[in-house]
């Protein structure tokens, strides 16, 4: 909530100062500083915590809340698209790495993939990848790309963490990975209700209905669980966006 509302501070402040494209040229830039921060926060806790497997995860948090600095940019002018400038480097920079450098002793290969290996560079993370830049082109400043970071930002993000530390009851649906009942509940399904009111705070969005809220919610835990192996970071999204685009009062 602080961060959108600092956003939404500095956006209201820089529309007086300064030209559409300087304005957004600025915001993009605290997007890369953001980014070179997050990362920097995820070595150090993966170097002297030695947790490689939750470092990933606050870094997969962390890239939702992206979606934090919408505010501040101008749609007034075309350069409000500089809000993937983040993503489109990063895009580039992982299939470099995961497809031509294939180091397992690079930076990002230990923090961004679970066992080290540059080729998982080019699942998981690089799906995630494309989607912000898909949302952060087509779905700014929307309902729908709200919901569609809070799911796969927020509840895929905390999912795994919760499943590992507190997952108890175990289960598998076809296809999909095995799972458990606290991940998918307090991790996926929870953490897309908050995820989806905190974004919509944060954007000035109109708030929906909980019963709507929490059918998102319902069909992401689904779509996580079904998944088969390094897909849930497109079916997630998927299954959403063709949600929405069947039942567009869902939304309203």
């Amino acid at each position: 909530m602080t961060i959108g509302y600092i956003a939404n501070l500095i956006s209201n402040y820089t529309a007086f100062t300064m030209a559409p494209l300087w304005n957004n040229i600025l915001c993009s830039l605290l997007t890369v500083l953001y980014a070179k921060g997050l990362l920097s926060v995820a070595s150090h806790i993966r170097q002297r915590m030695r947790c490689g497997y939750e470092t990933r995860k606050i870094v997969h948090v962390g890239a939702a809340c992206w979606i934090f600095f919408w505010p501040m940019f101008d749609t007034s002018h075309w350069s409000w698209r500089l809000n993937i400038m983040v993503p489109t480097v990063m895009s580039i920079k992982l299939i470099y790495k995961g497809a031509i450098l294939a180091d397992p002793n690079d930076l990002d290969v230990r923090i961004l993939s679970r066992s080290s290996s540059p080729s998982e560079l080019l699942w998981g993370p690089l799906q995630f990848i494309i989607f912000m830049m898909w949302v952060g082109t087509q779905q700014f400043m929307t309902k729908e790309g709200a919901i569609l970071i809070a799911a796969l930002g927020i509840g895929d993000g905390i999912a795994p963490i919760v499943g590992k530390y507190y997952g108890h009851l175990k289960y598998r649906l076809p296809m999909g990975g095995q799972k458990s009942i606290e991940g998918s509940l307090f991790g996926v399904f929870l953490g897309t209700v908050i995820g989806c009111y905190a974004f919509f705070y944060a954007l000035d969005l109109p708030s929906s209905p909980m019963n709507r809220i929490i059918a998102f919610a319902a069909i992401t835990t689904f779509a996580e669980a079904a998944a088969p192996g390094g897909c849930d970071n497109l079916c997630i999204p998927l299954m959403i966006h063709f949600t929405i685009h069947r039942y567009p009062w869902l939304i309203e």
